[in-house]
């Protein structure tokens, strides 16, 4: 169901409450988003008096708010929500195709869900302690993920568990290579309260081909005791 939403994001334009939400807390940070997007909703429509316009609108808000962090580094206030009504008061609201760009955010994370489901078929590295490279993996992105701010504990280890869950499906060899051999990607990372962009800057590295023989190298090289093979 999430990959038709993001579907219809890319084929026809439309963003869901649930795929704005989800941007808008990955970009940006946690926030009640749905009651601020039904707000801006709101406010629009009666400013423009026309729905279809007041849509574009609220549509090229969360674009731009979810991007600006990364396009034009804009520093995200304590008070998350408020870039979304923020942005289109600023030259560059009008300046680029916000919207358009973040379709081709969403196809790309289209691409890498389903190579993600591809890859885990492989097998999955089930006790990352077990390896000095998953072990290693782990330790590096959770140094950078203890220096986030997260507003609980419980947001701070469901946050552990997606890097160890990234972990287990790419092993320690693809994001070990990614710190040492490339980082640069890796200090262009928004933020680490999850795995999301890790996730994408290995794309960016190595194809989906690259990736698969990376890790099948580093399966081959591991007890298969520690591997769970998903049916």
């Amino acid at each position: 169901m999430y990959i038709q939403s993001l579907d219809s994001v890319v084929q026809n334009g439309t963003v869901s409450f649930d795929v704005a939400e989800k941007y808008l807390a990955l970009y940006i940070g946690e926030s009640d988003w749905k009651e601020k997007l039904g707000q801006l909703w709101s406010v629009q429509k009666k400013k423009l008096k026309d729905d279809e316009k007041a849509k574009e609108f609220v549509k090229k808000s969360i674009a731009c708010a979810c991007l600006s962090p990364i396009v034009n580094k804009v520093t995200i206030p304590d008070e998350r929500h408020v870039l979304l009504f923020w942005v289109s008061g600023w030259p560059q609201f009008n300046e680029r195709d916000w919207f358009s760009m973040f379709q081709d955010v969403v196809k790309k994370d289209i691409e890498i869900e389903k190579s993600r489901r591809r890859i885990m078929q492989l097998g999955i590295f089930d006790q990352i302690d077990m390896s000095p490279l998953t072990r290693q993996a782990y330790n590096w992105i959770y140094d950078r993920l203890d220096k986030e701010s997260f507003a609980s504990e419980e947001k701070k280890n469901e946050a552990v568990e997606k890097i160890k869950n990234l972990v287990k499906i790419y092993g320690g060899a693809i994001i070990c290579n990614l710190f040492t051999n490339y980082s640069s990607h890796v200090d262009k990372i928004l933020n680490w309260r999850s795995g999301y962009f890790i996730e994408r800057e290995i794309y960016k590295v190595y194809s989906f081909d690259q990736i698969t023989k990376i890790k099948m190298a580093e399966i081959n090289k591991t007890n298969k005791n520690y591997i769970r093979t998903l049916k």
